[in-house]
């Protein structure tokens, strides 16, 4: 009996300094460290873990997720290899597998352990990505299309698949003989420090980039730094026209967690010893960036590129023939982390009191889910379906841009819409829920 209790016994290591714990609860540990952005001390958690249990492949996953993240895929590939061989039936690891062999150039090996992951698991939309990127990479690009499709269906707040999508959505979208389309660069100055994001966009969908882009845009000029990025959403729609960032940068997630707050307080008081020439990971902006001292700039950056307007400018313009007061709406109902929507009673109660002051009013509603529109129905309301012309796989913008021309806007929770009303450039009135949906108050878009 006393030797059976002592098989039962979990294995207890020092993770730590003064810290003990199970092995399960080390391999946590070693996650929370690794998704922390401690690569170093999840690494130095799944060697000791690995050092008592040599074969656990909870430990060699977290491992090469750490070393992948770390810059180093090619080192990352043997330790998720190993994960496999101890832990065959893991589509986790075939994912990541793939990723770093993707990221190692080896698209064969990639495109078979992306493979595997999906028909174990087939709404795996993660991997559907990696085998984009694979085919991508090919030259296949109906091939990645497709996937991106299937891979954004299943999971639409998935940032890698939605700016690879949205790229794509932007290249079949533009007219005949653009020349270089919307991919315009200067050159980088050479006499200048450089801040990089290699992640910028792949983090976070649409507004949270854009907000993160100006933050980290307004840092590097208050530095006296250039500021190049990578091929994304924001930098296709909008006209701009940074330095363009090397493709096989990779992002710098070491320490990211304490990166935010030291840029954070960059961002606001000056910085005896700022970023520079270095990569950063933020994980979307730890501020706000919509400095009113900046406005002008700032909207002067994000001004839609021209060869975009024959999706944008027939809705404003067809929603203003059909009334002289633009109101819109924003309504959201979905993919909230905390599900805690405004109640729609709040608009629906602000509209019945403000319309009949109003000079010819036409109400738009942009919402995700189209089910909430017929709530509306006494207020004759547009959306997209409505539009002259649509823009596909890219509506969310046409949404956006009519928000920017509103001269009343309601908006509901997250930074999409605020994200529109700081853009708007002469809104009589912005309005979002107050604390505790008591209501819609009157909000400043800029700080």
């Amino acid at each position: 009996m006393a030797a059976s209790a002592e098989i039962a016994t979990p294995i207890q290591i020092e993770t730590l300094p003064g810290q003990r714990m199970a092995v399960p609860d080390a391999v946590q540990q070693a996650l929370t460290y690794c998704n922390s952005g401690w690569l170093d001390i999840s690494t130095m958690i799944c060697e000791r873990i690995l050092a008592a249990d040599p074969g656990n492949a909870h430990a060699l996953l977290i491992q090469g997720i750490a070393t992948c993240k770390n810059r180093e895929p090619a080192r990352a590939v043997p330790i998720l290899a190993e994960a496999l061989r101890r832990d065959p039936g893991s589509v986790d690891t075939l994912y990541h597998l793939g990723q770093a062999l993707l990221l190692c150039g080896h698209f064969d090996r990639a495109e078979v352990a992306f493979d595997c992951a999906i028909q174990a698991r087939s709404d795996y939309a993660e991997a559907m990505a990696g085998l984009a990127e694979v085919r991508r990479a090919r030259g296949d690009a109906d091939g990645a299309y497709e996937l991106l499709q299937r891979s954004i269906a299943l999971k639409g707040n998935y940032s890698p698949s939605y700016i690879a999508y949205s790229l794509m959505r932007f290249d079949r979208s533009l007219p005949p003989g653009d020349g270089p389309g919307w991919n315009r660069r200067r050159e980088a100055r050479r006499d200048r420090p450089c801040l990089t994001m290699a992640s910028l966009g792949s983090y976070g969908r649409f507004a949270q980039t854009v907000n993160e882009y100006v933050a980290v845009r307004l840092y590097a000029e208050k530095y006296g730094m250039e500021f190049l990025t990578p091929d994304w959403v924001g930098h296709a729609f909008f006209s701009l026209d940074d330095p363009r960032l090397d493709p096989s940068v990779l992002p710098e997630f070491q320490g990211w967690l304490q990166q935010r707050k030291d840029f954070a307080r960059g961002f606001d008081e000056p910085a005896a010893d700022p970023f520079r020439d270095r990569d950063l990971f933020l994980g979307g902006s730890p501020v706000n960036p919509m400095l009113k001292e900046r406005q002008a700039d700032i909207l002067s950056w994000l001004t839609p590129r021209p060869c975009w307007d024959r999706f944008l400018e027939p809705p404003v313009e067809a929603l203003r023939r059909r009334g002289r007061t633009l109101v819109a709406v924003h309504i959201r109902q979905t993919d909230w982390w905390n599900q805690d929507y405004t109640p729609l009673s709040l608009y629906l109660d602000w509209l019945d009191g403000l319309w009949p002051t109003l000079e010819d009013p036409v109400l738009f509603v942009a919402t995700d889910e189209p089910g909430v529109v017929p709530e509306f129905a006494r207020f004759n309301p547009t959306t997209p379906v409505d539009f002259p012309v649509r823009w596909e796989g890219l509506e969310y913008l046409q949404d956006f841009h009519v928000m920017t021309r509103a001269d009343i806007l309601a908006i509901s929770t997250g930074s999409f819409a605020a994200t529109a009303a700081a853009l708007n450039p002469s809104p009589r009135l912005l309005l979002h829920p107050a604390e505790g949906n008591r209501g819609l108050v009157p909000f400043e878009a800029w700080r």
